[in-house]
């Protein structure tokens, strides 16, 4: 990751003028602080970032901050966004966190329309319920 994103991660993941690329290795940078405000930053941009593809990402850094904060944004993501790849990062991040919050809003993804959502619900459930 370049010196750039690292120093500027703040700015870069709400500049739409940036790339989506610079946009996602941003996210990686916050992820990888971890701070409080790091994780408040992530979770802004989920519900901002116009592009599928780096919420997407941006759900994945959240999964990965192990932050209790993410639980309820990424439910939220899960149970709100209408792209198929933000639903089944956040339910696969919601996994990662272990938190036993996110069973039930993942178990009413079973029953999705969308078969690829019920599956990445069914993987989530699977791994949320052996941590």
């Amino acid at each position: 990751m370049s010196e750039y994103i690292q120093k500027n991660a703040k700015n870069i993941i709400f500049d739409i003028n940036e790339s989506k690329e610079n946009r996602i290795q941003a996210s990686f940078a916050l992820m990888n602080d971890g701070s409080e405000e790091a994780v408040h930053l992530l979770v802004n941009a989920l519900f901002t970032e116009p592009s599928p593809i780096v919420r997407h990402e941006i759900a994945f850094s959240l999964g990965e901050t192990a932050s209790p904060q993410a639980v309820p944004n990424l439910i939220k993501a899960m149970e709100e966004d209408e792209n198929i790849f933000v639903i089944h990062e956040a339910a696969l991040a919601l996994a990662t966190l272990g938190d036993k919050r996110a069973e039930e809003p993942i178990r009413k993804l079973l029953t999705h329309p969308n078969p690829d959502v019920a599956e990445s619900a069914e993987i989530a459930l699977q791994r949320l319920l052996s941590s």
